[in-house]
């Protein structure tokens, strides 16, 4: 597999991450799977309690397996999807788009778990007079947590994807399936998860859990087929619709596929069960954890369809969330270094040789070393005064330096792009960093992109940048960028 290039599909699950690339048909090319645990609550119900201890996984996973992806797509578990059918009359919605008409009608027309709900609809019948719309609905916080770890990883797009469409995807290649109502039944660890696909559309989903033992298991299965099977049949579809095909995936990997041939098919003849194989590859997915079926039914859409379609479009708004505690703990002692030479040098006739120093590779011995050299032997004794009268400065005029600006100029970093220098001067209000990153238009994509972020807008409070920012280009992937902020 190639570094940065192919995509990768990941999988997602409290216990574990699973992960394939490449192609198992393509004998030129290998294919990358593998699947790791996770420490026990990591993950908790398919939110991260511990990000820092799922990114040091995540690297190395990445280190494991020799890979750097630039493009992933994402299988959000099912238990983070809720799907709704709804009918909405085109006089309702005016001018509004439909997911406006339906994120003002969350707690009023239906209600959700979540703080700050996302939305991404399909539309799958129209009439004259009205639209028939699933939704799928997820917490965005919890995709804005996956997205902040997947950046830090140097990862740059992402798409997301439901593990029961990647199923039913590589369930019907011969499309046998398409305009027939499915009951897709997937064994997880600790769950049971059960979906209706109705002409190839999500219609409908339920998530349990269950630690008992295994007998139990078995039992509690059979009820919960039937009585989704039931209210399928007789409360969505009103007895015009059934269940044709029930499909099961073995995604456990405690249970032995034959046990569920043996104990648990027998108990839903009337719903036409069968085991899914991956045909053509069924010893090699027998002989390897079961969460890589999952991640190799995504990245199998991948092979047939545009890589940046999506089954679900959930739009997230990125707000800077990503917070470099290293970045910021170097950029504040810069800062006071910074501070120093700003506000100390009116004191002194050398104050524009210190100025034009770059300040990210000087140690306090450097900074010294020069104060020392532009001092004339007259006022030498006053020295260890003016390091101490600097040192109040600094601390009397902490308001002074951009701080937070630096910030946001870090937490808009992607990829490799690093900010290898600083010029700050605090009484022009102006900036000049040194941008390093793989290429020179990557570098002019950042400038773009802050300016698009940050120029100054009385609308918006997070704006503080005066003009555009203006570029030197040094090299092929360094350039100089000048900014003026208020």
């Amino acid at each position: 597999m190639k570094k940065n290039k192919n995509p990768l599909s990941i999988f997602i699950t409290d216990n574990g991450v699973a992960l394939f690339g490449g192609s198992l048909n393509d004998e030129n090319k290998e294919a990358l799977y593998g699947q790791d645990r996770l420490a026990v609550k990591v993950i908790e119900n398919g939110y991260i309690k511990e990000p820092e201890m799922l990114l040091d996984h995540l690297r190395h996973m990445w280190k494991k397996y020799k890979i750097k992806p630039k493009f992933v797509r994402f299988v959000v578990q099912d238990q983070n999807i809720l799907v709704r059918e709804f009918e909405v009359k085109k006089s309702e919605l005016k001018k509004k788009s439909i997911e406006e008409y339906f994120h003002e009608q969350i707690n009023k027309k239906f209600h959700v778990p979540f703080k700050d709900t996302i939305i991404s609809h399909q539309i799958r019948t129209e009439t004259e007079d009205s639209y028939s719309v699933l939704l799928y609905i997820a917490d965005e916080n919890l995709l804005q947590d996956y997205y902040d770890v997947f950046e830090k990883l140097g990862v740059k797009y992402i798409v997301f994807d439901l593990a029961v469409s990647a199923l039913m995807e590589i369930s019907d290649t011969d499309h046998s399936l398409k305009d027939k109502n499915i009951m897709i039944v997937s064994f997880y660890d600790y769950q049971l998860s059960i979906q209706i696909i109705e002409k190839n559309q999500l219609v409908f989903g339920i998530i349990e859990e269950y630690e008992g033992k295994r007998e139990d298991y078995f039992s509690q299965f059979e009820i919960y087929c039937e009585r989704v099977a039931n209210y399928y049949e007789y409360n969505m579809r009103k007895g015009n619709q059934k269940i044709n095909k029930t499909l099961l995936f073995n995604l456990n990997d405690i249970f032995d596929s034959k046990d569920i041939t043996k104990f648990m098919i027998p108990k839903l003849k009337d719903l036409k069960p069968s085991l899914f194989n991956v045909t053509n590859h069924e010893s090699f997915f027998n002989s390897k954890p079961k969460g890589i079926l999952v991640a190799y039914a995504s990245n199998e859409i991948l092979l047939n369809r545009d890589k940046f379609e999506k089954i679900v479009n959930f739009k997230l708004n990125r707000m800077n969330r990503l917070k470099y505690t290293g970045y910021y703990i170097f950029v504040l002692a810069l800062a006071i270094f910074t501070s120093l030479s700003v506000i100390y040098l009116p004191y002194f006739e050398s104050r524009q040789a210190i100025t034009d120093q770059q300040y990210i590779n000087e140690s306090l011995l450097r900074t010294k070393d020069i104060l020392e050299r532009n001092i004339n032997n007259e006022n030498i004794l006053e020295l260890p005064s003016a390091y101490t009268n600097s040192y109040e400065l600094i601390v009397d005029n902490q308001d002074l330096l951009p701080l937070n600006e630096i910030e946001d100029l870090e937490d808009a970093l992607t990829g490799n792009l690093a900010i290898t220098y600083y010029i700050i001067s605090a009484q022009e209000k102006s900036m000049t960093i040194t941008l390093m990153g793989d290429s020179t238009h990557e570098c002019l994509d950042y400038v773009l992109l802050i300016y698009e972020l940050y120029g100054l807008d009385e609308t918006e409070e997070d704006t503080w940048m005066t003009s555009e920012p203006s570029t030197d280009i040094i090299s092929d992937g360094l350039v100089e960028v000048t900014i003026t902020y208020a």
